[in-house]
């Protein structure tokens, strides 16, 4: 029983998979001024370059009319994983796999006191049963924390934009994923016992305010405001900048050289990927241009 609860409480690894296949919820008539897509071209191809945030609400929605359109033209939708044809079975498999104890170790082993207080005493703010996490490892536990505490502030995944186009997405429009579910799990569970623990360590520290910034970071989204954006996503990340290096600066150079194979050939393509990977210096933008492609943003009332 006690293993079930801890993987079905990871499944939230992949911006809560269980909600892929459930019905996208009515959207609202208000419409965003803005929104952070780009249109990277070469001699052959375009591709359009779309920030996604993985959950929010209603206020996201109806996406503009020139949004929806670049996405209608293109022949292939590309996401960092599809997860509306994860296999939960095999999800669960790669969390025992990479994220949980064998039988003579457990949690409170690799945590020290203030961390082990802290979680101790977030399980008992929020109801979850502290015992139930102990064969799970720190990084799956950060991530648990953020996923039960967006959850409990009624933050949807449903309402990702990611998943607005996977739902949205008919073929003979076809679904091409940069990344598999087992890379990016693996990828977390390589982390050391040290980076671990402070990720868990800064994700208890932030997940009672994790509404608030998910709130002023959607403010950010739909006003366009890359460099508030930025800066609050940069506040929200949970970890030592090793960690952090290896889970997005890193990813952003193997994704942009998946992206470059696509805008080699001839086929127009729409990419949605996490904002943060797009921003910055060591962002897909940056990359893209320092390899020679002309990338502009797009307004959100123009083609």
């Amino acid at each position: 029983m006690r293993r079930r609860f801890c993987l079905l409480a990871v499944l939230s690894l992949l911006a809560l998979v269980g909600a892929a296949n459930a019905q996208q919820p009515a959207q609202p008539s208000k419409k965003p001024q803005h929104l952070l897509l780009w249109k990277a071209s070469s001699p052959t191809a375009t591709a359009y370059l779309m920030g996604s945030i993985h959950v929010g609400d209603d206020k996201l929605y109806p996406l503009p009319a020139s949004v929806e359109s670049a996405f209608a033209e293109a022949k292939v939708l590309i996401v960092e994983v599809n997860l509306k044809a994860v296999d939960q079975a095999k999800t669960m498999e790669l969390v025992g796999k990479y994220g949980m104890y064998g039988a003579d170790d457990g949690l409170s082993k690799h945590l020290s006191k203030e961390t082990d207080d802290a979680l101790e005493a977030y399980c008992s703010a929020h109801n979850l049963p502290r015992q139930a996490l102990e064969s799970l490892k720190p990084w799956v536990v950060a991530i648990t924390v953020i996923a039960t505490a967006l959850k409990q502030a009624g933050e949807d995944p449903n309402f990702g934009i990611d998943m607005h186009f996977l739902n949205a997405s008919k073929p003979p429009q076809r679904i091409s994923e940069l990344e598999t579910a087992d890379f990016q799990l693996s990828l977390l569970a390589s982390a050391t016992d040290q980076e671990q623990q402070e990720m868990l360590a800064s994700s208890l520290k932030r997940a009672d305010r994790a509404k608030e910034y998910l709130q002023k970071m959607q403010a950010a989204y739909l006003s366009g405001d890359s460099d508030a954006l930025l800066k609050l996503m940069k506040e929200q990340e949970s970890g030592p900048p090793s960690l952090l290096k290896k889970l997005v600066d890193d990813r952003n150079v193997t994704m942009a050289a998946s992206l470059e194979q696509y805008l080699k050939g001839n086929e127009p393509c729409f990419v949605v990927v996490g904002a943060l990977h797009l921003l910055g210096d060591k962002g897909i933008v940056k990359l893209l241009e320092s390899k020679g492609y002309r990338v502009e943003q797009v307004a959100a009332g123009a083609r």
